[in-house]
């Protein structure tokens, strides 16, 4: 009887605890639901805070966006925060949609969760970065609230449309005029096989053949060589140089790429000045370096007292800057050839080409070489296009590891021709793996890309006319 009286009671309290718990869920789930019931649009034209970006969404038409069943973030500006909006971005849909566009991420971003800096892409396909509660410069005053189809983001300050860094010189916003003049020239049209339409194959080469006047799309050298400052996932941080300062710096690296057409020249010249002056990354006024390395490696000094004026830009920003002095000791540096990295032979002699991996005792440094053996040509070579070469004089340096036979024997470097004197013939010892000085040689006039190659003995001995080296390296003398 006591064990059945015992068991009811147990029962009995099972029931008024999970009865208990069943209501308070029920009170949970009521709370989530009514989150949970309304939809995006609906949430902000609830919010008395945000009845005016309620009224652009439905001028835009994007309310019926944020009404649909897609997932989206919003980063809906305050009243008091687009107290300040253009009234010509209102009254004009072109440019509204994009500014209601900048506030609307496609899928849900909960700022509790993102404890590092995340570059979030927005419907018009520009990039914020959002850390906390704090997206670009703006707070997150209302994190996080729930809707059925996403989360709004209440923040105090509206997010303008802003031009990426190679927009920005287009836009009117006080950049040089000379240097947008020049990098504008630098535009071409290129070829995009992704835009192209394919129009049969080649039944030789089996490569799609396209129809004439498709894929050609819009491209620019400095995006070749340097940095492509449309796109807008990226951050830059990019100089402009005014006029005068400009000008200045062309003319004191002119004598570096002396070409007998003074406009190749001064192309030249400008292109080598401006190439340093973008760099990966967005920095603060108060966190710019005292020297930043460029993209080619040079270290660049900034001179923050020279900044005239700051571009923000939706991938960085931009800074005008009177001057920006670099000197030539600093502007060209050594170049290193790695020899396993030819571009071609003189003769096919793959079958006695090696490519070796090594152990160099004297840096306790791993490298790959490159040994050709037993050929039986006079005057092998190897060819390494170098592209930029300034006209002024070089020291050339290799390391050649002859550990492969006991004789030593000749090889030589040349500029433009295996035929030219550049470097005479230099002895490869035995088993020597320390950098070596062979030579000098002066440029006088500036080729885009020039030819190093390096030439064995002119003889068809095996013993003599072997090909090694690890790399070579040309450092320029200022």
């Amino acid at each position: 009887m006591k064990s059945t009286n015992k068991l009811l009671l147990i029962a009995l309290t099972a029931m008024l605890t999970f009865g208990g718990c069943k209501k308070d869920w029920d009170s949970h789930n009521a709370i989530t639901d009514e989150q949970l019931n309304v939809n995006l649009f609906e949430k902000i034209q609830a919010n008395s805070k945000l009845s005016k970006f309620a009224e652009l969404l439905v001028k835009s038409g994007y309310d019926k966006v944020l009404a649909s069943s897609k997932n989206f973030t919003v980063y809906a500006p305050t009243n008091d925060a687009l107290t300040g909006l253009d009234p010509a971005i209102v009254s004009d849909t072109a440019k509204l949609n994009p500014f209601i566009a900048n506030h609307i991420a496609n899928q849900s971003y909960y700022s509790g969760k993102i404890t590092d800096t995340l570059r979030i892409e927005m419907l018009n396909f520009k990039f914020h970065n959002v850390l906390g509660n704090k997206i670009e410069s703006a707070a997150i005053t209302e994190p996080d609230q729930l809707s059925k189809n996403g989360v709004l983001q209440v923040i105090d300050k509206m997010l303008p449309v802003l031009p990426n860094c190679w927009d920005a010189m287009y836009a009117g916003s006080g950049f040089p005029l000379k240097q947008a003049e020049y990098l504008k020239k630098l535009n071409y049209t290129g070829f995009d096989p992704n835009t192209a339409e394919v129009i049969g194959i080649d039944p030789l080469t089996g490569n799609p053949i396209y129809k004439p006047g498709t894929g050609s799309v819009p491209r620019n050298m400095y995006w070749d060589r340097v940095y492509d400052l449309r796109i807008e996932k990226e951050q830059y941080t990019y100089f402009a140089i005014d006029d005068a300062g400009f000008d200045g710096e062309a003319v004191k690296f002119a004598t570096y790429y002396k070409s007998p057409d003074p406009l190749i020249t001064d192309s030249v010249t400008r292109f080598a000045v401006l190439k340093d002056y973008a760099f990966k990354g967005k920095y603060a006024m108060a966190s710019l370096p005292d020297t930043m390395v460029s993209k080619s490696g040079v270290k660049v000094g900034i001179d923050k007292s020279k900044i005239t004026r700051t571009i923000s830009c939706s991938n960085g920003v931009i800074y005008v800057m009177s001057a920006m002095i670099v000197a030539p000791a600093t502007k060209f540096i050594s170049r290193v050839i790695q020899a396993e990295n030819y571009a071609s032979s003189s003769h096919d002699r793959r079958g006695n080409t090696f490519f070796r991996d090594r152990l160099n005792t004297v840096t306790g440094l791993n490298y790959r070489d490159v040994l050709v053996q037993g050929h039986g040509v006079a005057r092998f070579s190897l060819r390494y296009p170098v592209v930029e070469m300034p006209t002024m004089k070089f020291r050339a340096y290799w390391v050649a590891v002859n550990d492969f036979q006991t004789a030593t024997f000749s090889q030589k470097l040349s500029i433009d021709s295996i035929n030219n004197a550049t470097i005479p013939y230099v002895v490869v010892p035995v088993t020597t793996f320390t950098e070596v000085f062979i030579g000098e040689f002066t440029l006088t006039s500036y080729i885009a890309t020039r030819d190093i190659y390096l030439t064995a003995a002119n003889s068809t001995t095996a013993a003599a006319n072997p090909l090694v080296c690890d790399y070579i390296r040309i450092e320029p003398v200022n």
